[in-house]
């Protein structure tokens, strides 16, 4: 995820109010439930890594599975795992041009290095061994850590755990400043008041859909590509995630959400969020999509029902919490500040308590509320009592 920074914030907030005495904006541009937003997603992505322990059906190589399990579980991971990275990339694409026409492209770049190359760097190299490691460990594999680290998580276990994220976010960013050091219009652009249409929305779902549908031609929906030990990323998803990054700088520029500009609607959002939603989670418990060799068919309605809910999703997650949770409490305050960081080190911490609670004899359901909780405040502790406070973490984070 990309850092919350408050200086970011308020760079962003004083290049607004610049913009509005040129050229007569509106200057309400309401940050704080993005932030909101942001910080409640990253909730959800703990919520998802604890569900995929107890959901019946769970991949092969996921880290700690209980022996009890539930079809419960498996329809929230399902929900909850389409939109929540899109949505991250949405919200880092919005803040990204602003931060560029303040800093510049190389103090901008320098800036994400040290604040995500540096993170993605480190947690692919010392952190995400270890959690890959839990796989064998938590199945009694007779393999230690070590001849684990030399032989197969270079191999078929090779992964960078939550911090593949960091690497495309990453690549995202050095891109966008090529172009825009590179780009005298983008320089020079500004935030203008235009309302979208909904051809906007029916061409950005439809670009999305085909790129999901090809792709899905030659991978399936769960797959995970290594591109030479440095990216790691979900193939199907990955024009998806520069899609949404773009859909961000375009609401920024056009100024969405402020005073009078664009806003998406509760009553058209949510109601469409929570249908497509069920109709793709319905589709998706269908013996159809459970084949394991889907034809087009399958594949193109899989493609149209992903991508709808996936939109509907971030515009109804938009609409809600810039009508109703567009504060800066101290709860959601303290959340922005820790969410990164609650990010980056959760599975240290959810993954080892999973562990430790598949031994544990209690219902399924309690238990695992339970490890969601602990693992969610243990891991905002350890954010706002640790890497916030020591040095060189806290440049980090």
């Amino acid at each position: 995820m990309e850092p919350y920074h408050g200086s970011d914030e308020s760079r962003f907030k004083k290049h607004t109010a610049q913009l509005t005495r040129k050229k007569n904006m509106p200057s309400s541009y309401r940050l704080y439930f993005l932030d909101n937003l942001r910080a409640f997603v990253i909730l959800l992505v703990i919520v998802l890594h604890a569900s995929m322990t107890y959901m019946a059906y769970a991949p092969v190589w996921w880290y700690v599975v209980n022996p009890q399990n539930s079809l419960f579980f498996t329809m929230l991971v399902l929900l909850i795992d389409v939109p929540i990275m899109q949505i991250m990339f949405f919200v880092s694409g919005y803040f990204a041009v602003p931060s560029l026409q303040k800093r510049g492209s190389v103090s901008f770049l320098k800036d994400k290095w040290v604040r995500i190359g540096i993170p993605w760097v480190l947690g692919s190299l010392f952190l995400a061994p270890p959690i890959a490691y839990l796989t064998y460990y938590s199945r009694n594999v007779p393999m230690g850590f070590l001849q684990f680290w030399q032989t197969d998580f270079w191999t078929k276990l090779y992964q960078q755990s939550v911090y593949w994220y960091l690497g495309i976010l990453f690549l995202f960013f050095t891109l966008l400043a090529l172009v825009y050091h590179w780009n005298s219009r983008l320089k020079a652009s500004s935030s203008r008041i235009t309302r979208p249409s909904w051809i906007l929305f029916i061409g950005f779902a439809a670009l999305m859909t085909a790129c999901f549908l090809v792709i899905n031609l030659f991978f399936n929906l769960d797959d995970w590509k290594n591109l030479g030990y440095i990216f790691v990323f979900q193939p199907l998803r990955l024009p998806l995630y520069a899609g949404y990054f773009l859909l961000g700088i375009y609401a920024q520029q056009h100024a969405w959400f402020s005073a009078e500009g664009y806003k998406p609607g509760i009553k058209t959002w949510v109601p469409a969020s929570i249908l497509s939603g069920l109709i793709y989670l319905g589709f998706r418990l269908s013996p159809a999509a459970a084949s394991s060799s889907p034809d087009l068919m399958i594949k193109l309605i899989t493609a149209v029902l992903f991508n709808a809910f996936c939109l509907t999703s971030l515009m109804a997650a938009l609409a809600v919490f810039e009508a109703r949770v567009n504060g800066k409490g101290f709860i959601w305050r303290s959340q922005s500040a820790c969410s990164y960081g609650m990010y980056y080190f959760h599975p240290l911490i959810l993954y080892p308590l999973a562990y430790v609670f598949v031994a544990v004899s209690m219902p399924l359901e309690l238990k695992a509320l339970t490890v969601i909780l602990l693992g969610t405040v243990l891991s905002w502790l350890f954010t706002s009592q640790i890497a916030l406070k020591v040095p060189l973490l806290r440049d980090m984070f």
